[in-house]
């Protein structure tokens, strides 16, 4: 095992597990208490408790008050819980205005843990850290198994959350520090590559790209793809414009007006459906035929008829329920103290052209 991606309590973890095979220990049998447990360990009881907090997530261990710590069913077999709730952790105003997180993802969840409790958990707008960290705290202290499914998660809570232990799938691309969470993802790169070429096999020659004022490590790839595509099809770096833009229909208008008046842009590349509609208003209320004919590409789309939006837009070759069976199995391998067999797993998309 590579302990440099490996987190603290899940090392911890295992030297306890270590410890009770080494003693011959079966489930029902008396363990040791957090100060012992710390003495054996090396470390202070406040890292102890966490790694066995974590053992009892996975029925490895179970604590009975007053009575101690013992060893659980899920020691010596493949039989641990799995998960009994699942807290999807999300921006409220993220999940309001592109619902990434609703319906058939859920199903999808539900289908693969159908007795687990569903739980939307929303990040507050600024610094996260303590909110996390509560969350986390609480979980911990929980006799049910749970696990996190993060959603345009910040570094601060990936960071946390691996620290933790906690069975967390990132539902996105995680940051290049985070080695230890599974992530899954649309393939952005090639987002990027079916957008830019549909619209310069259009004749477009110079593109505004309309992005999110968050930046996450998704967003990343998905502009180097479109600046490396445009080159390869022979545009230049000053053919591309980039705007990152709050949720903010005025200021998203105003921008689309700046990027075709000032810098001439023949078409609209936007990262999100909200972004799409209030750069549409613009250009159908324009007095100029040119304008209104500005062609608009979407990578991001949530609503549920994608076959009746204008736009054309990138879509996961996979259902959403099929996306949201993935988030669980993963979840469940995690649960289990296992590694999922792919740890950045990339869906493959397509480009839906609603006109074809």
């Amino acid at each position: 095992m590579d302990t440099s991606t490996t987190p603290r309590v899940v090392q911890l973890a295992e030297q306890i597990i270590a410890d009770i095979a080494g003693r011959g220990l079966k489930s029902g049998d008396a363990y040791l208490g957090t100060a012992d447990a710390a003495r054996m360990l090396g470390v202070s009881t406040t890292s102890a408790n966490r790694a066995m907090q974590l053992l009892v997530q996975r029925n490895v261990l179970t604590r009975r008050q007053k009575r101690g710590t013992f060893v659980a069913d899920g020691i010596h077999s493949d039989s641990q819980r799995t998960i009994d709730r699942v807290h999807l952790v999300v921006n409220k105003a993220y999940l309001s205005t592109e619902g990434m997180l609703a319906d058939g993802v859920i199903v999808g969840i539900q289908s693969v843990l159908p007795h687990a409790e569903i739980e939307f958990n929303h990040l507050p707008g600024s610094d996260d850290t303590a909110w996390v960290s509560e969350l986390i705290a609480k979980t911990a202290r929980s006799q049910q198994a749970e696990g996190f499914i993060l959603a345009r998660s910040s570094l601060t809570s990936q960071r946390l959350f691996q620290a933790s232990g906690m069975p967390t799938v990132i539902f996105g691309s995680r940051f290049p520090s985070i080695q230890a969470l599974p992530s899954i993802d649309r393939d952005q790169v090639q987002a990027g590559k079916l957008l830019t070429t549909y619209l310069v096999d259009r004749g477009v020659k110079k593109i505004g790209v309309l992005m999110r004022s968050q930046v996450l490590p998704g967003d990343h790839a998905f502009l180097d793809s479109i600046w490396k595509t445009s080159a390869e099809l022979g545009l230049t770096p000053s053919d591309l414009t980039v705007r990152f833009l709050p949720a903010d229909e005025q200021a998203i208008q105003h921008a689309t007006r700046d990027l075709i008046h000032e810098h001439a842009a023949e078409g609209l590349i936007c990262r999100s459906q909200p972004l799409a509609e209030s750069a549409s208003k613009m250009v159908r209320s324009s007095r100029q035929t040119k304008v209104k004919r500005t062609p608009i590409v979407v990578s991001d789309i949530y609503s549920r008829n994608q076959a009746r939006l204008p736009w054309p837009s990138v879509i996961a070759a996979e259902s959403a329920e099929s996306i949201g069976a993935q988030l669980a199995e993963a979840l469940i391998s995690l649960a289990k103290g296992q590694q999922p067999e792919v740890a950045v797993r990339k869906l493959p998309v397509s480009l839906n052209d609603p006109s074809a």
